[in-house]
């Protein structure tokens, strides 16, 4: 069965991207992005697994490979639903573009100094993988970088001026540089996904099927390389960058690799079955708690009571394995944890979150809807890549930001004197 499930996934990925190069602007739609994540991601780590299992029984393959195709499956079913009218109108805001842009510009503003602070900490805080203390309070507030760029970049490409270009410039400096020196995998995807996305939203442009099919294809080979990478940037001696080998490294990632994030998912799976322990839901409030509610100021005892506590299952004693510090669990392993596979239903949510808001950036032309669409756009890869519980707090953060900004740049509904209601624009679905 192992095989049989690993064969259905190849096909509902490979499905998800066929649907997607069927009409160009669908590789900025939610199935065809998943779609890609999957392959990149999940398919090179589902073949390493099963040529080294270690821990992982029979029976733990086929749940973690079955649940990978569930999720798949689902990024796909959820589209299908009709987007939501209520949702759209709320969406389609009149907004004040200068207002908007002296938004964008705070938020950048905001993100140099946090990331000047964090700079300032001392190399082992900053070098610690799991960061603790006012460092994360930083951390926090120097991801505006992001949606100010955002805001900036749809802003010069609709009215294009030798101020705005200079600002947006001085925005995407900050990502490049986190992007160059540390080989950041989501930094890498936002910046690349802003520039994709601000250019069809604001110019409508697409890019040529063979431009999508070799990011897919260079992503695929990129992320087994991303610990290489990291080397060579901290030492700073880039001319070892001519020995990497991809299809070498590759190769040997799924021959000989034992460090997988999905190896993880498969053995909190099986935990989950065995002890008969699930989350039902409150990682997801616990994620919420660690990311809002800072134990600098409220104390880390009363931060502790707000949480949870979660079963915790101990692989040492069940597996005699050990998870290496600084690798996830996918969204598929902690989905399960959180809810057996009713958990894939996630992706069916998220699915039709997202088509609601393509139909309103792209069909009612919705600034509002444009931002949040750009903004979200990253954590839903990382809801795959790194568990479904962190697109929440990620959901929540852009809320909080982005509507103060479009409050302070809002002028009224527009909606109410459109010549082509909603109502019939929905009548009149396009098929995906």
């Amino acid at each position: 069965m192992v095989d049989l499930y690993l064969y259905l996934l190849i096909v509902i990925c490979l499905g998800l991207l066929g649907w997607g190069l069927i009409r160009p602007e669908r590789v900025y739609q939610y199935p065809f992005f998943m779609g890609g994540i999957f392959v990149s991601f999940i398919l090179p780590q589902a073949i390493a697994l099963i040529n080294k299992p270690g821990p992982v029984s029979q029976e733990a393959l086929e749940r973690v490979f079955l649940m990978s195709c569930l999720c798949a499956a689902m990024c796909w079913f959820g589209y299908q639903l009709p987007p939501s009218r209520n949702l759209i109108k709320k969406l389609d805001l009149a907004i004040d573009t200068k207002k908007l842009f002296q938004g964008g510009i705070v938020f950048v503003l905001i993100g140099y100094v946090s990331y000047f602070l964090i700079m300032r900490q001392p190399e082992a805080a900053r070098e610690n993988t799991q960061w603790t203390g006012i460092i994360t309070i930083y951390a926090f507030f120097s991801t505006l970088i992001y949606p100010g760029l955002t805001i900036l970049l749809s802003s010069t490409l609709r009215h294009p001026t030798i101020s705005k270009l200079i600002l947006t410039a001085f925005a995407a400096a900050l990502p490049l540089h986190t992007i160059i020196l540390y080989g950041r995998r989501e930094p890498t995807a936002t910046f690349i996904l802003t520039i994709g996305l601000s250019l069809y939203f604001i110019r409508k442009l697409v890019p040529p099927r063979w431009l999508v099919i070799s990011f897919v294809v260079i992503a695929l080979f990129a992320i087994p390389l991303t610990g290489t990478y990291r080397a060579i940037a901290k030492t700073g001696d880039w001319s070892q960058l001519q020995e990497i080998q991809p299809l070498e490294t590759l190769e040997n990632f799924v021959k000989n690799q034992e460090i997988l994030e999905l190896k993880n998912a498969a053995l909190l799976m099986d935990a989950a079955v065995r002890t008969n322990q699930y989350g039902y839901g409150i990682e997801y409030w616990n994620s919420l708690i660690f990311r809002f509610v800072p134990a600098q100021l409220v104390g880390a005892n009363f931060k502790k009571l707000l949480q949870i506590e979660l079963a915790n299952y101990d692989l040492e004693t069940l597996y005699r394995y050990k998870m290496t510090t600084g690798i996830t669990i996918t969204g598929i392993g902690d989905a399960f944890t959180q809810f057996d596979y009713m958990g894939c239903l996630f992706f069916f949510c998220l699915a039709w979150f997202f088509k609601t808001l393509w139909f309103s950036a792209n069909y009612k032309n919705s600034i509002t809807s444009q931002i949040f669409y750009v903004s979200l756009f990253s954590p839903s890869m990382l809801s795959v890549t790194h568990g479904t519980v962190g697109f929440i707090p990620d959901f929540v953060f852009n809320l909080i930001f982005l509507s103060l900004v479009i409050i302070y740049a809002s002028r009224k509904p527009m909606y109410k004197g459109l010549n082509v209601s909603v109502d019939n624009m929905l009548e009149k679905q396009i098929k995906y």
